[in-house]
């Protein structure tokens, strides 16, 4: 049985023009794809964030940015008593598996899904709102 060593990535990852990759110095690793990157695929932001220039990666970003708007808004509606999604009249009843906000039953779906839980995959049941639902495709698309 051959042993190889694991060697880290030097240069980075991404294809350049003709499919080449490209072979400048790493800068970063993408905290999305995984993949190693210089300054003219990716950057690491002033919030430490390293992030390539991939179009899903970007996506992934962009996302996370607006999640984050979105659930500040959805607090708010149930601090206030109500359901967290944006123009529902209604109280909320459940929790959300996945953001922790509050919703009425009317914006919650019981969704399967499949997990890595100490090395294995799982299969789980989640009741998540719909604007989480929503994100999923995003998010469990491959990387490739």
């Amino acid at each position: 049985m051959e042993i190889r060593e694991y060697r880290k990535a030097t240069h980075c990852e991404h294809r350049a023009r003709l499919r080449r990759r490209c072979r400048e110095p790493l800068i970063g690793q993408c905290q999305y794809c995984a993949r190693g990157f210089c300054g003219q695929h990716g950057q690491i932001g002033d919030d430490g964030q390293e992030i390539c220039v991939a179009e899903r990666c970007q996506r992934l970003k962009d996302d996370v940015v607006a999640h984050l708007v979105f659930k500040e808004a959805a607090r708010a509606l149930n601090a206030a008593g109500r359901c967290g999604e944006p123009d529902c009249p209604q109280s909320f009843s459940l929790v959300c598996d996945r953001c922790l906000c509050r919703y009425c039953e009317d914006h919650m779906r019981q969704v399967i899904l499949t997990v890595t839980r100490g090395g294995e995959l799982q299969t789980e049941a989640n009741v998540i709102c719909d604007h989480c639902r929503a994100r999923l495709p995003l998010w469990t698309e491959s990387a490739d």
